[in-house]
């Protein structure tokens, strides 16, 4: 559990009085690291039941093992799933490589040459950059060797190599094989590769160094945010499953979460790896123990905390954060505090300022928030809360720090918007779409970086939000709009990235305007492209097929747009050599595009070229 609210400038941790069963349960799994082929710990329980308080506990556990067994040691990351972007699975390979390389000295070069590989094999047009790439990395080297169109082949990697045969020659020669096959795959192929070259980079790393490896995942619920009752319930996290299998012995995984695993569902042999606990309610004891430590002595208030927090960490706190309030202009007593779970909310504001609780409200809109953000909001809605004491809202337990970020914790979140002016909550909405829409706007498809990945998910957040999507002008404006923004990143091939939101938009659209809407068809068709790129074609067939059969009812079996998607199939079906019904289909998208568009259109001219590369190859059978 953490922690007491002190100076204005930031916060010390709260007591953690609690959770010894957990704690030894993990000590336990790191002692026994290698007596099975995979480790993975999991701790589950409801919201604001202690689950990331405890994360945050345990490298403490690592860091003093660490200054007790120097010469072997342990190495740790972690991934905190309630940032959207953190969700799939490249970046949060990323964020992993990220931190094992700036604070242990991991080198990731087999990942880095397999991310390098896949970038330019996608954006042959567009050179490749050495950002997200350390200066230590052969990535480096091959781009100051060869510039940013440099061919990922293994003779620029071996001519790296011999240039530098210190840093890279021991590692190529343990890694040649796969450094040989890479450049031959397609890139659908090393995307999904790209855990295994993770795994054995690290691999490399904690066997030279006699290291373990310990992974931390919080938030774990969040990756059904958006999809649950959809598909199968485990292939959500299947690509952790593939990672967890790929890597060795000595590495753990502790994974926090809403819900305890189901893994054995999958492959019933996941029993033998899993080990779960549920965390419940704070006991007595250590509740007492805690409010003692938080400066809560006085016993008849202690006794109606305890009652109305009914053991749940996260109203303790809220209820330590009153108290502190109070203190400031005069003495606290029980009946100062509630004696139910939901009151106890309701007395925390009222002890506020109005400027203090109108900021509070504002604040819950952005899922995140730094001091721009923070100045904006303030500026735009006039709360009359004073730009300099930003930092003093950090005195709250509920204000959580993540990755330089500040976040309202999920059920203090939840309650602010639901004490907001609904009017003024949609208009907070609409603010942060255009806030972040601005960051997007003219992009260049050649600088994209990863702000502008996250600016494109909260706005597209924002704009569902602020939309709702109740009324059918309302959907299609939101399709228009997201349409537009999403459309550099579709050329820049960052079709893994946008494809969710496309995945969310197919289902927003079908919600509101009905399966036989234009609008729907475009998306299926749009999405079953994304597919289609990403090599994914069993998923990209049967929505192809969806989005001609919606817009031959819609629109007419002889519209432009019956033929594009015509075109579209017929070549999902060259590609997985069905040539004779890409053919059929090819001739009949021709018919239409000459019909209605003229023999001199482009689509015309680009459907007869496809027909005539078709009979090439089916003359070579």
């Amino acid at each position: 559990m953490p922690v007491c609210p002190t100076s204005i400038s930031g916060k010390e941790d709260r007591p953690f009085v609690d959770r010894k069963e957990f704690i030894k349960a993990f000590e336990n799994n790191f002692q026994n690291l290698g007596e099975k082929d995979y480790s993975v710990l999991v701790y589950y329980g409801v919201g604001g039941i202690g689950k990331t308080s405890l994360r945050k506990e345990l490298p403490k556990l690592l860091e003093e093992y660490n200054e007790s067994y120097q010469n072997t040691g342990v190495i740790w990351a972690s991934v905190d799933f309630s940032i959207e972007s953190h969700r799939q699975s490249d970046k949060f390979l990323g964020i992993l490589k990220n931190q094992l390389q700036e604070k242990n000295g991991v080198k990731f070069h087999l990942f880095d040459i397999a991310n390098a590989a896949y970038w330019r094999k996608v954006n042959p047009q567009i050179p490749l950059s050495k950002d997200g790439y350390s200066e230590d990395s052969i990535v480096t080297d091959l781009f100051d060797t060869f510039g940013g169109f440099v061919s990922i082949n293994y003779s620029s990697i071996k001519r790296v190599v011999e240039r530098t045969p210190g840093r890279f020659r021991d590692w190529s020669l343990r890694r040649k094989e796969e450094l040989a096959r890479l450049p031959e795959m397609e890139a659908s192929d090393i995307e999904k590769t790209l855990p295994v070259f993770f795994a054995h980079d690290l691999a490399d790393h904690l066997q030279r160094t006699s290291k373990s490896a310990v992974f931390f995942v919080d938030s774990h619920e969040a990756l059904w945010e958006k999809e649950r009752g959809q598909g199968s319930f485990n292939s959500r996290d299947k690509w952790i499953r593939e990672l967890i299998a790929n890597l060795p012995k000595s590495s753990l995984w502790v994974i926090c979460g809403r819900e305890a695993l189901r893994w054995e569902e999958a492959d019933k042999d996941w029993n033998n790896y899993l080990e779960q606990h549920h965390l419940g309610i704070l006991p007595d004891k250590d509740a007492f123990n805690f409010l003692n430590l938080c400066g809560i002595e006085e016993e008849d208030i202690q006794k109606v905390i305890l009652e109305g927090s009914e053991g749940v960490p996260y109203y303790f706190e809220l209820a330590v954060d009153t108290y502190n309030e109070i203190v400031k202009t005069g003495s606290p007593k029980p009946e100062d505090f509630s004696r139910t779970r939901s009151e106890i909310f309701d007395r925390f504001m009222k002890y506020l300022s109005v400027p203090e609780q109108e900021t509070l409200k504002v604040l819950s809109t952005p899922r995140f928030w730094n001091k721009d953000i923070f100045r904006a909001l303030i500026d735009n809605f006039n709360t009359c809360y004073p730009l300099t004491a930003y930092s003093e809202l950090r005195r709250f337990s509920f204000v959580q720090e993540t990755e330089g970020k500040l976040q309202l914790h999920p059920l203090m979140r939840k309650s602010l918007q639901e004490h907001q002016d609904q009017e003024l909550k949609k208009e907070g909405h609409i603010f942060m779409c255009d806030y972040y829409n601005d960051k997007i706007k003219d992009l260049d498809i050649k600088s994209i970086t990863p702000e502008h990945e996250n600016a494109l998910i909260e706005a597209f957040y924002h704009a569902k939000e602020a939309l709702e999507a109740k009324e059918a002008l309302e959907a299609e404006e939101l399709f228009n709009w997201f349409i537009s923004v999403s459309d550099p990143f579709y050329k820049a091939a960052f079709w893994k990235f946008v494809s969710s939101m496309y995945e969310e938009m197919q289902q927003i659209l079908e919600a509101n305007l009905g399966p036989e809407h234009p609008s729907v068809a475009a998306t299926l068709n749009n999405l079953a492209g994304l597919y289609e790129s990403m090599g994914e074609y069993e998923k990209a067939l049967p929505l192809y097929k969806r989005a001609l059969e919606t817009r031959e009812k819609v629109l007419g079996p002889e519209h432009p747009d019956v033929a594009t998607t015509l075109n579209n199939l017929a070549a999902l079906y060259y590609h997985i050599e069905r040539y004779d019904e890409a053919l059929s289909l090819f001739e009949r998208s021709l018919k239409i595009f000459e019909k209605k568009l003229g023999p001199t259109h482009p689509h015309f001219k680009i459907t007869e070229q496809n027909i005539q590369a078709l009979k090439e190859k089916m003359k070579e059978m």
